[in-house]
């Protein structure tokens, strides 16, 4: 890759022996060749072998927390890998039986319910049952991740939140029973819900909520994507280890030539500094 600065070659067995780190260290996983900006089964196959080796050091404790770069989802299947991303191949290895993805930013924290599926699909997925669990992963986890989360907000699926069934029955027979269910198993935060999208966003980020739970992918990552593109982090919700991630995509079309922002990089760094050092038990 042609890098111009000083690195070390260490395996995993080999930082789990070292007290002292260097600066910067490479692990090298080897794959089969990867040409820069050119996306194919192995440039699938070498984000997965890495994404394993990474998950395993942190399940050993070899690792405090990963952070991952942008994963294109198709080579990744191309690979033999039959997941929609990251978040859920992670799941997989890591055996979690529950997770949420979580992006955060500074004034702006968003939950979603439902991930990489269809919107029509995801109608259907977010059941009653399905908030609450969610529900529960935010009022588990942001606290062990000395997260804030005393005011949870939940976003309607329809416009105006159903307007009491007029745009919609989900909320009245979805979501109310599970923000129920949720209060009586966590007195301690308040939550609110279901509440219009329309403003429930612009009222999270003047910070009258803490987070709230999105129910689809767009719903959620429009807005929070426009406020802190660049700033906001991808975090997995109930992995045994603190995982962060970009905001954006792989980009192969600009590798290479010096153009991409690295600022949602550097944040993720930074946010899986904060999060793991401590964690809650």
């Amino acid at each position: 890759m042609g890098l111009s600065f000083d690195f070390e070659m260490l395996s995993l067995d080999g930082l789990a022996g070292t007290d002292d780190l260097p600066d910067r260290v490479i692990v090298d996983v080897p794959t089969e060749a990867v040409m820069s900006g050119v996306g194919s089964r192995a440039t699938g196959d070498a984000a997965a072998r890495n994404i394993i080796q990474c998950a395993s050091a942190c399940q050993r404790g070899i690792l405090h927390a990963m952070v991952t770069a942008p994963l294109n989802k198709k080579h990744f299947q191309e690979a033999g890998y039959e997941f929609p991303g990251h978040t859920e191949f992670l799941a997989h290895i890591t055996r979690t039986p529950e997770i949420a993805m979580a992006f955060l930013t500074e004034r702006l924290k968003v939950v979603l319910a439902t991930i990489h599926v269809p919107l029509r699909v995801a109608v259907d997925l977010a059941t009653s049952d399905l908030l609450y669990r969610k529900l529960r992963v935010i009022l588990t986890e942001f606290p062990r991740l000395r997260l804030p989360c005393s005011r949870v907000a939940v976003a309607g699926l329809n416009p105006h939140a159903g307007e009491g069934g007029i745009m919609g029955s989900e909320e009245v027979e979805r979501f109310i029973p599970a923000i129920r269910r949720a209060r009586a198993d966590f007195p301690e935060s308040v939550i609110e819900g279901p509440l219009p999208a329309d403003t429930l966003f612009w009222r999270a980020y003047n910070g009258e909520f803490d987070v709230v739970l999105a129910i689809y992918h767009d719903q959620g990552l429009a807005p929070i994507k426009l406020v802190g593109f660049g700033e906001s982090v991808n975090v997995t919700l109930g992995l045994p280890f603190v995982r962060t991630s970009v905001d954006h995509g792989t980009a192969f079309e600009i590798a290479g030539k010096g153009i991409a922002r690295h600022d949602s990089m550097n944040s993720a760094i930074r946010w899986a500094l904060r999060l793991a050092t401590p964690r809650v038990p």
